[in-house]
């Protein structure tokens, strides 16, 4: 007869592996970066090694339609918050245009309030300044570099040694830059990893988003070498009927350094899923991996047209694998068209978090489409678009509807025979236009084109941008960088481009400004600062140096535009690179 000791016994046993059972699954989100649909062995490609990518694709549901934005900020606002990038106020990859409103409701934000732990690993590209930092949207844990990628005029600490700098690059982490050591894939695998083993007692969302295969294509030398003497071979796929572009020797050379990062990427990979099966964590994570854009350069694109940037299938196209926890899913293939903007509606939902009343997404749940691979269409259409600046109506815009995709590569007074139409599930590979046959169904779809411009362009965040907030206890000093920078959107490393940055001053009081610029300084001058209604003058005579500190300057809390030039003497004006502004 068993004894009230062993009965108790029993009972804390059945309560365990009660709660085991129900407790809410891991999320790990992972997505690379300018890694197109043909850039894996699982979708054809011959030549690339991926076999832990395919392994991951054979185990995982396959979206053979899945979507995001043509490039990386927008992707990257729209997977976070379940909406249209412009929403977002976001429009563009820098110039100011990829800063999210810091009012938006993140998935780290969401997830965080449900109990998760949250971390976030890599590329970020949703602002570098508070409020707008990944810790300042929901990520507890954030190991990331600045702007759209490293050693990009944003990406200020390894600026300055832009042929190296995916080597032992300085980071941030969370909000204190540190020297890391190792190659930057292998970091941010490893800063995931430790991040996962320190959280692996309670759920966690981990956001990993590699920064390869960007440019610049620096890889180890042991990587490069499988690639070494490879020559992409177009009629390869000519004679098996997919499409490729004409491929000059400089995009072969590409083609070899992003095939040796994805490789780098697939070791790392292995090494995650090593990890979560020794951390026994295997079976109650969901694991997802996709792309945040077609490539950069010309090669195999699984036989679509059209590359980063653009609307067409080999832009905006991407792979998307999802491993499912045991018994959570009876699919292997999932047809129906989806999109970036479906992740946080669906994976809410797959882990029992509650959304915030009144949240308006774009996206929809799509987990009726893991149980039922029968289970009925959506009907809704999918929009598209990218401007090096603001959106405009038909420019490089699209929109997918119940198989049919119209494209705009036109102005704002075409007529209906200026776009482009295809049945997507006849013509895959968009290359029978059937405007003139189906004018029709075009010119429905281009009302739904016009429709939804209208909507998104009425968008608060967009018709006000966000602001960079300085002096404010959660980051001082604040570092304004180019890639943040407004003016006119060929904003880079010119050293005499205009630029601005609009910011909110929290607090009045003294501040220090340290400004950096390009180049030292040819000529004796003057710096002159422009803060909203006031006016800062520091005359100079060094020219060994390319930076200047104005100290104990009276700002006035507020809304400002802040701008500035050094004025040479007869050797014109240069404007500033980064801004450190620190409120003493």
């Amino acid at each position: 007869m068993p004894t009230l000791k062993n009965l108790l016994l029993l009972f804390l046993i059945f309560l365990t592996i009660n709660n085991y059972a129900q407790a809410p699954p891991n999320v790990i989100l992972i997505m690379t970066d300018d890694q197109g649909y043909g850039d894996l062995g699982y979708h054809g490609n011959p030549q690339i090694k991926t076999p832990n990518l395919d392994r991951l694709a054979a185990e995982s549901i396959r979206f053979t339609n899945f979507y995001v934005s043509p490039v990386c900020a927008p992707t990257r606002s729209s997977l976070m918050t379940g909406r249209y990038n412009i929403r977002t106020g976001v429009f563009d990859t820098y110039c100011g245009g990829a800063m999210m409103a810091p009012d938006e409701v993140t998935m780290a934000e969401v997830f965080r309030d449900a109990g998760y732990a949250t971390g976030q690993f890599g590329k970020w590209h949703l602002g570098d300044n508070y409020p707008s930092r990944p810790i300042d949207q929901g990520f507890g844990t954030a190991v990331w570099h600045q702007s759209g990628g490293m050693a990009q005029v944003g990406d200020v600490p390894n600026w300055h040694r832009r042929d190296s700098a995916y080597f032992d690059p300085i980071l941030w982490h969370n909000d204190r830059l540190y020297q890391s050591k190792g190659y930057c894939t292998d970091v941010f695998i490893d800063e995931a990893i430790h991040f996962i083993r320190e959280n692996r007692d309670r759920p966690f969302l981990a956001y990993i988003a590699f920064n390869a295969p960007h440019t610049p294509l620096q890889v180890p030398q042991s990587y490069y070498d499988i690639y070494k003497d490879m020559k992409v071979d177009p009629a390869w796929f000519e004679e098996r009927g997919l499409y490729t572009h004409e491929i000059s020797e400089a995009h072969q050379e590409a083609a070899r350094g992003v095939f040796a990062m994805v490789t780098n990427i697939d070791d790392n990979i292995k090494k995650l899923l090593d990890s979560l099966e020794e951390m026994k964590l295997a079976d109650n994570t969901i694991l997802i991996f996709m792309t945040d854009n077609g490539p950069q350069q010309y090669r195999y694109v699984g036989g679509y047209r059209g590359t980063k940037g653009m609307v067409r299938e080999g832009g905006i196209h991407v792979p998307f694998y999802l491993k499912m926890p045991k018994g959570m899913a009876k699919v292997k293939q999932v047809t129906e068209p989806a999109a970036h903007i479906d992740l946080l509606p669906t994976l809410t939902r797959l882990c029992g978090v509650n959304l915030p009343d009144g949240l308006q997404l774009d996206g929809r749940d799509l987990s009726a489409y893991l149980q039922n691979e029968n289970a009925p269409g959506l009907h809704r259409p999918l929009f598209f678009e990218w401007q090096r600046s603001y959106p405009e109506l038909y420019r490089n815009m699209a929109v997918i509807k119940d198989g049919y995709k119209l494209m705009g590569f036109t102005s704002r007074d075409a007529e209906i025979g200026d776009f482009e139409l295809y049945h997507l599930e006849t013509d895959p590979y968009e290359a029978n236009n059937i405007v003139q046959e189906q004018a029709t169904k075009a010119g429905e779809l281009k009302r739904e084109m016009e429709n939804w411009y209208a909507d998104i362009m009425s968008s608060p965040h967009i018709r006000n941008l966000p602001r960079i907030i300085i002096g404010s206890p959660q980051e001082n000093p604040s570092h304004l960088n180019r890639n943040d920078a407004r003016g006119i959107q060929i904003i880079w490393a010119q050293p005499d481009v205009y630029v601005s940055w609009d910011v909110t001053v929290a607090q009045a009081g003294d501040y220090r400004m340290r400004v950096k610029f390009t180049e030292p300084f040819p000529t004796a001058g003057q710096c002159i600062f422009r803060i909203g209604h006031q006016n800062f003058t520091l005359d100079n005579d060094a020219t060994d140096t390319d930076e200047l500190v104005f100290d104990r300057i009276p700002l006035e809390a507020g809304d400002f535009t802040i701008d500035g030039w050094y004025a040479t003497r007869g050797q014109g004006v240069l404007t500033p690179f980064a801004i450190e502004i620190e409120r003493l």
